[in-house]
């Protein structure tokens, strides 16, 4: 019997789920899990990898005006910054505060919203054995734009335990929920130690159509499991 590790990169699951109109907490994942399997594996853990806070860090009060004032009123940059603020025209002044208080607002919004998904998360592990959640990393934002771009951190940290099961020898197979090519090195390493690497593909509509998958995994996988936006409404969802 083969023992298998399923370790997940939660933001990209997070969009490919956005992208059917769903959330992690509609689905059944336990039969899910088993869906992804073979009959002659025994699922030993699912390792799930999502980021443990938005970076604000740059994102002061005085960072945040002195962006705003270069952006949008850069001839008044060295008065704003000098603290010559008489010579700059009070509806500058003010455009500048409104600006700044609604980036802060967003920023702060979004701090809360994240932090709020930790209970969701929480009743994920509860409800479904077997789940451990690695928080890791940041989510990068630019809150100029009231964007989201990307994390940092997370990729790293999801290749490294992936090293580690292989060379550990804790498991016969992984099985990868993610398209993101960054991990193809750490799949050649985790190959060429005899570990088998599982990537699992997911489809969008019917016909289904596929863009969540780098085709060089493709090639470096031992095999992709084809998960079907039908098949997950079908089967998967709570409820069904």
């Amino acid at each position: 019997m083969n023992k298998v590790v399923i370790l997940i990169d939660g933001q990209n699951l997070y969009y490919n789920l956005k992208d059917i109109s769903l959330k992690e907490n509609n689905i059944k994942w336990d039969l899910l899990f088993s869906h992804l399997i073979e009959p002659d594996d025994k699922l030993v853990r699912t390792y799930w990898f999502r980021p443990a806070k938005i970076l604000d860090t740059y994102y002061t009060s005085v960072n945040i005006r002195n962006t705003i004032v270069w952006k949008l009123h850069r001839t008044h940059t060295n008065n704003y910054q000098s603290g010559a603020h008489s010579s700059i025209p009070k509806q500058v002044l003010d455009d500048i505060e409104d600006k700044s208080r609604d980036i802060e607002k967003w920023l702060a919004d979004e701090k809360q919203r994240f932090n709020s998904l930790e209970f969701q998360y929480d009743k994920l592990c509860l409800e479904f054995g077997g789940i451990e959640f690695v928080k890791t990393g940041v989510v990068k934002v630019n809150p100029y734009n009231k964007s989201y771009s990307g994390e940092k951190g997370v990729d790293i940290s999801l290749a490294v335990k992936m090293i580690a099961l292989s060379v550990e020898k804790k498991c016969d197979k992984i099985i990868l929920v993610s398209g993101d090519y960054d991990y193809a090195e750490a799949i050649r390493y985790v190959k060429n130690n005899m570990t088998q690497v599982h990537i699992v593909k997911m489809h969008k509509g019917n016909p289904p159509k596929s863009k969540s998958v780098s085709r060089d995994l493709i090639v470096l996988a031992d095999k992709v499991i084809d998960l079907y936006e039908t098949d997950i409404h079908e089967k998967f969802l709570k409820g069904c």
